[in-house]
């Protein structure tokens, strides 16, 4: 039960709770209102009876007292209640004022009372609906007399009563459950804001914080949210700032040997495995300042940080400059759409295309287009390349930080390219990931939002 009850969910269980609950006191209620009403109903009918078969059984017993009156003659002259019989036993015989012999069975139940002496009150189930039955000693005359009254109106009463109940219950169980529904959304409505600032956070919005509450039992959640939300940043500031030092004090020797190792590259004097040895040491160190430069731009975007103000410009206008910096020629692009604009650091911007364009170099087998494909609100920049794609376990993967997926030429990246991209469009809020180009390939969908309809 526990287990369904979670499966629903928390707004789902109080509102079940309420229903339940507005259930479970509506038939209480009703139960409970309709057992006293009857028992209140049913002992006023039989006192109601009572008296009429006292009133009656007089009659007949001052008519049989009269000297040569025949019971049949008694019984024919009085007028019963509507829906009653009277019956009278006399000398072992059975008389009615109906046209019916069924005294003897209506009657049995209050029989034996009614021979010692007593009045006899029952009810019989012979009769639809059930009729109570009264019967009087009248040992004035050596008789027995017997009212049988049909309670009709009584078992419509309570018919009607059931009814009313059982529509008044399910009236309030639904109000149980409207109850139950609109308290759920009341309470839940502050888990619900930190749900939404919890997601903000995630997607590396850490200036998000919870308002300030006057209801002290959410005050301590408040508070220690937000106090996790600064702890967050300041920790990740640092880190960044750790990184961001490292690279750049490392810079400055790299620097150094670089135009060192370009000098002994340049010089006659050195012999055939000597040069090999600057020259590897050349490509190692290359990729080193490289990764360095990759730091550093890691570092800026885990602080959340522009190179350069925003600025609005055509989508295809970016894949085109991105293309002349890589050395391409504009036949690469495709747009498939009206041509949007967006909103981006065209700096870092042109470092995720780039990147991707390098991967796609270094690891697909060479680039083989860009399309632009418009959406309603976002527009999809995918590149393309030929090469033997990555399989769907590596994914996700390949965006963290010095993951390799394999490639044609091993060893050559930082591990920190398609890293950057991913945290550089996150700052944009978009959208980057891989999937199979159809024919073979891999294809790097960066989405981006649109800022506004047309290009500037």
């Amino acid at each position: 039960m526990t287990s369904a009850l979670a499966r629903r969910g928390l707004r789902a269980s109080v509102t079940l709770a309420f229903t339940l609950g507005a259930l479970a006191l509506s038939a209480f209620l009703a139960f409970g209102t309709y057992f006293s009403a009857r028992h209140f109903l049913v002992d006023q009918r039989e006192r109601t009876a009572m008296r009429q078969a006292f009133t009656d059984g007089a009659l007949v017993r001052e008519s049989l007292q009269t000297s040569g009156a025949q019971v049949s003659e008694v019984l024919g002259s009085l007028s019963p209640p509507a829906g009653a019989v009277i019956y009278v036993h006399r000398n072992g015989q059975w008389y009615s004022s109906a046209l019916d012999s069924a005294g003897p069975e209506l009657t049995a139940d209050v029989q034996p009372v009614v021979a010692d002496g007593s009045v006899g009150v029952g009810w019989t189930g012979a009769t639809d609906p059930s009729a109570v039955v009264v019967g009087v000693p009248l040992p004035a005359v050596d008789a027995e007399y017997y009212e049988v009254a049909v309670a009709e109106e009584l078992d419509r009463t309570l018919r009607t009563l059931s009814i009313a109940l059982a529509v008044f219950a399910g009236l309030t169980t639904i109000g149980g459950a409207i109850v139950g529904r609109t308290a759920g959304r009341r309470v839940l409505a502050p888990l619900e804001e930190v749900t939404s600032a919890a997601v903000r956070v995630s997607a590396g919005d850490l200036t998000t914080h919870l308002g300030t509450t006057q209801d002290p039992d959410l005050a301590a959640l408040v508070g220690s949210f937000n106090h996790m939300v600064d702890a967050l940043r300041e920790r990740i500031e640092q880190d960044a700032r750790f990184a961001a030092d490292v690279s750049h004090e490392l810079r400055t020797p790299v620097t150094t040997l670089t135009t060192s190792l370009s000098l002994l590259e340049r010089s006659p004097d050195l012999s055939p495995r000597s040069s090999e040895a600057v020259r590897l040491m050349a490509d190692e160190l290359a990729r080193f300042r490289r990764a360095l430069e990759d730091l550093l731009a890691l570092g800026r975007l885990d602080a959340g940080g522009h190179e350069t103000e925003p600025v609005r410009t055509g989508a295809d206008e970016l894949v085109r400059q991105a293309l002349r910096a890589w050395g391409q020629p504009y036949d690469h692009v495709e747009v498939d759409g009206p041509n949007v604009a967006v909103r981006v650091d065209r700096v870092q911007m042109l470092r995720v295309l780039t990147n991707l364009f390098r991967n796609a170099e270094l690891h697909g087998g060479g680039l083989t287009g860009v399309t632009i494909v418009a959406g309603d609100d976002v527009v999809d920049l995918r590149v393309q390349d030929r090469g033997p794609g990555i399989p769907a376990a590596d994914r996700d993967r390949i965006f963290e930080r010095f993951a390799r997926a394999g490639g044609q030429r091993a060893g050559t990246g930082s591990g920190l390219g398609l890293s950057i991209v991913e945290r550089t469009v996150r700052n944009h809020g978009g959208d980057v990931w891989c999937s199979e180009r159809p024919g073979g390939g891999a294809v790097f969908v960066v989405r981006l939002p649109i800022d506004g309809a047309e290009t500037p």
